[in-house]
């Protein structure tokens, strides 16, 4: 059997086209709203500079996360793409008469650095991934300012 040189470039060029794959288009990175919302969020530590009397007994403490009841640490928040917030109470309630869930209001500021709840407190975002919420917000109790650094983590 002859192959003449034309069948054979135009076999070629077939496994030519064949086979090779388009550059495959590159997936957006998400924005900051979309890694925010949609999930929930639990709280994994919580710490205060400088120490606090947080369960007011005069003991003075960085780490709040340890302080706090295991009925608080499976507390889950859900930022919703509406800018509303949902609040549960997670598998065990501090107060058993307390609602399962609550909401609220969210909202960033205009560089998305700043997430407000409830329109007044400010959560100062040091890291947002789509399994990290870090941040912190500042506390006055009239006399000290604490700075409050908390970590949530994508449940």
């Amino acid at each position: 059997m002859k192959l003449s040189i034309k069948t054979i470039a135009i076999a070629c060029l077939i496994v030519g086209v064949t086979s090779c794959k388009k550059d495959a288009t590159p997936t957006p990175a998400p924005t900051k709203t979309e890694l925010l919302t949609g999930k929930n969020w639990k709280v994994t530590a919580f710490t205060s500079n400088p120490a606090i009397d947080w369960t007011g007994t005069g003991v003075m403490v960085t780490d709040i996360y340890a302080q706090m009841q295991a009925c608080e640490k499976d507390d889950l928040f859900m930022f919703n793409t509406n800018g509303t917030t949902t609040d549960d109470e997670g598998a065990t309630k501090c107060n058993p008469a307390d609602p399962q869930t609550t909401s609220g209001t969210w909202a960033f500021n205009s560089t998305q650095t700043i997430i407000t709840v409830d329109g007044m407190d400010d959560f100062n975002i040091e890291t947002l991934s789509a399994t990290t919420l870090k941040g912190n917000m500042v506390f006055n109790d009239g006399a000290t300012n604490y700075t409050f650094t908390i970590t949530y983590t994508k449940q």
